[in-house]
């Protein structure tokens, strides 16, 4: 598999329309987009990706408010990779909802760096990357389906998830969830952990640092702005768990 294209946080008012390249094409969305498949509209709200195959014509747009910011990745296949894909299990030319986007994110940007980079193993650093983008749909795409069978209010655990990313400052209370729900915080909790992998309480930093990621990379703002933003009142602690969960500061994130 070859990469021959990269872009990160791209930004469009015009719509997309009919455009068809050879090599597949996989799109991260990190705005509400509305996609046209068979003359039929289809929106997601926030979170989605899909992966075109070469020579298949792409149609969406964003909002007329807000535009459309994404992430994309085009690349080339060897026979080899065709039946790599062919053994995951990904809808093609499909739309998927994603709503945890901050590992193919992040992943998208090391692929970004390495292909930069002029390293004799450039190249298998870089299909490495890419395997990771396509397994981590994978697994949202399977997650997903797994938790609307067996988690209790899947729906409306997904809602709350979606509010929290949509407004990662917003301190949103437990009690008030639960109250929400008509659950104890115990049995939330649980549901919570099962439906996304994670907790109620590392999810809420994960919200904070991702959107914290986005201002370092797309603004000039200090670092003390953005703990602000962030909702944290102390910029110390700000880079302490900037750097507990990142494995670097804010300042050397933006560099890199």
């Amino acid at each position: 598999m070859k990469i021959t294209k990269i872009r990160t946080a791209e930004n469009r008012s015009a719509e997309i329309k009919g455009d068809a390249v050879q090599e597949h094409s996989f799109y991260l969305f990190r705005s509400p987009v509305i996609f046209t498949i068979g003359g039929v509209d289809r929106a997601f709200a926030k979170g989605a990706a899909i992966l075109y195959e070469g020579g298949v014509s792409r149609r969406f747009r964003g909002t007329v408010s807000r535009g459309l910011k994404y992430d994309l990745v085009e690349f080339r296949l060897s026979s080899a990779g065709r039946e790599y894909i062919e053994g995951l299990e990904i809808p093609l030319n499909t739309p998927v909802e994603i709503y945890d986007d901050y590992s193919i994110a992040e992943a998208i940007r090391n692929l970004d760096m390495h292909c930069q980079t002029a390293g004799r193993r450039r190249a298998e650093l870089c299909e490495l990357y890419l395997r990771i983008i396509l397994i981590s749909l994978e697994e949202a795409v399977c997650g997903i389906e797994m938790a609307e069978k067996d988690v209790p209010r899947y729906p409306q655990l997904k809602e709350i998830r979606r509010e929290m990313y949509d407004n990662p400052v917003e301190n949103m209370s437990v009690d008030k969830l639960c109250r929400r729900l008509a659950v104890s915080r115990t049995y939330f909790h649980r549901i919570y952990m099962a439906a996304f992998g994670v907790t109620f309480r590392q999810d809420a930093i994960k919200s904070r640092l991702s959107y914290a990621c986005g201002l370092l990379l797309e603004t000039e703002l200090t670092v003390n702005v953005i703990a602000e933003k962030c909702g944290y009142e102390s910029e110390s602690y700000f880079m302490r768990q900037f750097r507990q969960h990142m494995g670097c500061t804010p300042s050397e994130y933006r560099r890199r």
